[in-house]
């Protein structure tokens, strides 16, 4: 291990956490504190131990930039830790690190600081990917934590969240994961995505925690949501980690979300999600409208694919049928429709929405990577204002 970071580690119950931080040595602990999940932690339980680094933190530290136990737990290096720990266990935490943490930061090698005034992330590359998630799959409490909704059953109404998506250092761009079989004849690294936390949010919880990203997180003109819609066959955790593809690969300019209609996620269930995806029409309006109206973006992107396309049409037909105003949408990718051509033509010739901009994208490239297609430049890549979804504030240095 590197020096100069923390480790996490479950204990085996289940209900708590060893927290332990080391210095110059990567094998001798210079303090370690237990502390017990937050109440409502059971929805982002971390499966096996990781460690943040804290090289990053130090110059922070040493430069004032970060003047407290406080401000040590509002860094987004402490990220992993807000959904397990709670604001208390958090605050907890972070008073018996930071004395560790100015004290070190007055004795570390230079080569372990950063310019003053730079804002340092541990995690340069941002692979731990947040994405919304608004769904009308029935949730299941005696489910996997990190797959807490059932992939045979709908609810009546929309339950809300986010997801942490892990993106490995092996990762290449358009891919989710190569076969483990093919990893093996190859002898390469697991570049499998992973999602790491599900954490299920209050309605208007989730709606306030989405607009204070986008308000305090994104310049003016980079406010952007974007949206995935999966198609047939796709489970939950599956539509998770497509939607944190997409934004870690494009550098979106604003915050990833998808919407997860309940999917069997089987080749042999085409019927049955046939007849689901006509019955999530009503719950997708709803959510299409909330997003216009309530999370403060300034423009609503959308990759909607496969059979997800028959939902939103109808979905803005039923809105547009209701005399609702026209949604604020920018960009709209209609990835591989899963529709009759004739039907899917006369539906969008009428398309009820003003938008920006359509695309069309057909055939397997849409399938493998919906926002880039062979030999055409994806519209969303000329968004105004487009820069590295980090911002400036989160560069390295």
């Amino acid at each position: 291990m590197r020096p100069f970071h923390l480790l996490i580690q479950p204990t085996l119950d289940g209900t708590r956490v060893n927290c332990q931080w080391f210095g110059q040595s990567a094998l001798r602990p210079e303090g370690a504190m237990t502390l017990s999940y937050a109440p409502q932690a059971a929805l982002a339980v971390v499966p096996n131990h990781f460690t943040i680094d804290f090289a990053p933190l130090l110059a922070e530290v040493g430069a004032q930039l970060i003047a407290g136990a406080a401000g040590l737990a509002e860094t987004d290096d402490l990220l992993p830790l807000r959904d397990l720990l709670g604001p208390d266990g958090l605050a907890g935490l972070c008073s018996a690190i930071y004395p560790f943490l100015w004290r070190a930061s007055r004795t570390v090698p230079t080569t372990l600081r950063r310019a003053p005034g730079v804002h340092a992330w541990a995690d340069p590359d941002r692979r731990l990917v947040r994405v919304w998630f608004a769904t009308n799959r029935r949730p299941d409490p005696t489910a996997d934590p990190l797959r807490p909704f059932s992939d045979q059953a709908s609810a009546d109404g929309l339950s809300y969240g986010l997801c942490r998506v892990l993106v490995p250092r092996s990762h290449r761009p358009g891919s989710t994961g190569t076969p483990w079989w093919r990893r093996l004849i190859r002898l390469e690294a697991d570049d499998t995505l992973k999602v790491r936390a599900t954490l299920s949010l209050p309605e208007s919880t989730f709606w306030d925690q989405l607009a204070g990203r986008l308000a305090t997180e994104w310049r003016p003109g980079e406010r952007n949501a974007f949206v995935l819609i999966h198609g047939f066959n796709v489970s939950f955790v599956e539509a998770a980690i497509r939607a944190a593809q997409i934004g870690y690969d494009l550098k979106l300019p604003g915050e990833m979300a998808f919407y997860s209609w309940p999917s069997r996620g089987g080749v042999l269930d085409y019927a049955a999600d046939e007849a689901t995806i006509t019955a999530s029409v009503g719950p997708l309006a709803q959510f299409l409208e909330d997003l216009c109206a309530r999370s403060g973006a300034e423009r609503v992107h959308l990759f909607v694919h496969s059979m997800g396309n028959r939902g939103f049409l109808s979905a803005l037909e039923r809105l547009a049928a209701r005399q609702h105003p026209p949604l604020r949408l920018g960009q709209v990718f209609f990835c591989a429709p899963d529709e009759d051509v004739r039907t899917f033509a006369g539906k969008t010739r009428l398309f009820p929405q003003a938008c920006e901009n359509r695309t069309l994208l057909g055939g397997p490239v849409a399938l493998a990577a919906p926002a880039r297609p062979r030999g055409h430049r994806p519209a969303a890549v000329s968004l105004r204002g487009h820069r590295d979804h980090r911002g400036d504030r989160l560069r390295p240095a």
